[in-house]
Order: structure tokens, then sequence, then C-alpha cells
């Protein structure tokens, strides 16, 4: 059961509207795009060949195992256009988008356009400096920021919640300590950070998650530190350590639920910074490698080429439009924890 307060917050994050739909678009588009290789992609759903059914979307078929001669993947467009294809003996199911996130679509360009083509009937956000699908990669790459920002922001808060606990409860040469430490690592520029962990173990996904969640806890662990320091000090403390409760249990139970409103009211601000440096990351170049899809990408590409205006529109709108509902969504939040308007709503 939810404690009167809780529904209080609830209520009142849902009444404010640009807050809650915002939130709903966020979390509905995110989901969506957790479904993009089945919404968008140029291999079929499904595949009848010879009575047989196949799914090339889940697993790797050879052109052999469709009639062909070779043990490489078929293009599956042109095995449409073979004669039992046509015939209907045979047949494809394909997604609704039939561009693949890292497919060149020269065939699909008007005759006399060469990619980064403008927006058209057939790529209706245009194409990249390769003939991908400018739509496909936005979609792709919001599937993979909102993914490293997720992921990242619960590695944050895992890390500020533990050590800026520790450090205020037990105060004292240990929080000393932990602060020198704290204050060498936030002097360690990030940049160069990710330049030496690239060096070292190559670019990738999870190098950046690791990297960059070990230093950006740092900041939120000053305000759980603040908030556990003013709260130990409080009666109820007292009485649990006087029945014998553990620090553990005191912290985690008794502590952690009256220092939240820090780490729920900083959250979708943490996830507007996490998406903004993997696009920077991206955009110079120092992110997720090619042929990973990603806003940041994208920019770079139209930074390139000037002309290709809709390389920069595009992902800028999409980049913005995300960053714009998150920070409604924090404005929400932070009204909604706030205790001196917490009051009732009918």
């Amino acid at each position: 059961m939810l404690n009167p307060n809780t529904k209080k917050r609830i209520r009142k994050f849902t009444n404010n509207k640009r807050a809650y739909y915002s939130f709903l678009f966020l979390i509905g588009s995110y989901f969506l795009s957790l479904f993009s290789p089945v919404l968008m992609n140029n291999k079929p759903l499904l595949v009848k060949y010879n009575g047989e059914f196949y799914y090339p979307i889940l697993f790797y078929y050879s052109e052999k195992d469709l009639g062909g001669a070779n043990l490489t993947q078929p293009n599956y467009k042109k095995l449409l256009n073979r004669e039992d294809f046509v015939s209907g003996e045979s047949y494809m199911i394909f997604p609704l988008l039939k561009y693949g996130v890292n497919e060149d679509n020269l065939e699909s360009l008007e005759e006399g356009v060469n990619p980064p083509s403008p927006p058209s009937k057939n790529h209706i956000l245009g194409t990249d400096d390769r003939g991908r699908d400018v739509f496909t990669r936005i979609v792709y790459g919001y599937r993979i920021a909102m993914t490293f920002s997720l992921l990242l922001v619960f590695v944050e808060m895992f890390l500020a919640v533990f050590i800026g606990a520790v450090q205020g409860y037990f105060g004292g040469l240990l929080d000393i300590s932990v602060q020198r430490l704290i204050e060498i690592l936030s002097s360690i520029p990030f940049l160069y950070v990710i330049l030496i962990m690239g060096s070292f173990l190559g670019k990738g996904f999870m190098v950046l998650l690791l990297t960059y969640g070990a230093l950006s806890w740092i900041g939120l662990s000053y305000y759980m530190r603040g908030e556990f320091l003013k709260l130990r000090n409080f009666q109820f403390v007292d009485a649990a350590r006087a029945l014998g409760v553990s620090n553990t249990r005191i912290i985690f139970r008794h502590l952690l639920p009256n220092a939240i409103t820090p780490l729920v009211t900083f959250l979708p601000f943490t996830l507007i910074s996490s998406i903004s440096i993997l696009s920077a990351l991206d955009f110079l170049g120092y992110g997720i490698p090619a042929p990973n899809p990603s806003w940041g990408e994208l920019i770079g590409q139209g930074r390139e080429r000037l002309t290709a205006w809709w390389l920069i529109a595009f992902p800028s709108i999409a980049l913005f439009m995300t960053i714009l509902l998150s920070a409604f969504v924090g404005e929400g939040l932070r009204d909604a924890f706030d205790s001196k308007e917490l009051v009732e709503y009918e």
C-alpha cells in the first residue's frame, strides 16, 4: 500500500498535464523503439518457401536455404523478384518500413540522385552519405540513446546513494577520507578518460557506460550525503539504534525513503545530461562506433555537408524534443516532491 504522501505526489504529478503527457510520450516512444527491428527492417518477418516457414528477423538463413546457390545471407528485396515469389507460390511479409538501419538504399533513390539525398516519397527524412534511411537511423539511434541513458542513470544513482549514504550516516574520518577521494576524481578531465579507455579497450557501448558511470555520480552524491547528515540526528534514528536495528537496515529502510526526494527530482535531468553527452561524444567521434546509428553521428555528417540540411535538422529536432519533454517531466517531479507545496488534491 502506498502511504498518503506518495499518493498526493502521484496525484499532483498526474494533474500537471504537461509533465504527465510528456512522461507518457517518452515511455511510449521508447517502448515502441525497442521493437524497431520488427517495425523497420530490410529482413522479412516471415518467409514461406516450399511449404516451410522461415523467420529471417530472428534467425540466420543462407541463400541456399531459400533455393539459391550461395551460403551468404540473401538480399530479400531482390529475392522477392524471383519467379516463385512473384507467382505467389512463395511469399514474404516485411515490416511496415522496409529499410535496414545499415542498408544502403541506392536502388530506391531517384535516377540521377546520389546520397545524401533530400526527403522524398521513398525516404521521408532523406538519406545519409551512404544512402541509409535517416528516419530509420533516428529511431534506432533513439533506442540506443535512451537505453544508454537509463542504464547510466541506474549506475549513477546506485553509486550516489551508496557512497553518499555511507558518508552521511557514519561521518567522521570515513566521510572526510571519501570526500578527499571524490575531490580527486572530480578533477579528472572526462574527455581524457574517454580517450585513454578507448585506446586500451576500444570504443563501445559498455566502455562508454562504465567510464562515464564511474565519474558521473559525484554531483548527486553531495545531495545524498547532505540528506543523510541531516537525518541521522533525528529521534527516530536514535530510537532504531536503541532497539538494536542494524546500520544497514537503518540506512536503507528508515533513512533512504526520507532522503529520496533529491534522487527522484534529479532523475530526468540526469537523463538529459546522459543523452546530451552521448550525442556530443558521437558528434566528436569518441562515442559509439560506426556503423551503430546515433544522432550525434548524423549531425556530424551534416556539419561536413552543409547543403544536406536534413542531416542536421531532423536529428537536432529529435534531440531537442527528447530533452524538452524530459525537462517537463523533471519540473513535474520537482513540484510533486516539493514538501512546501504538498497539499491534497480533491
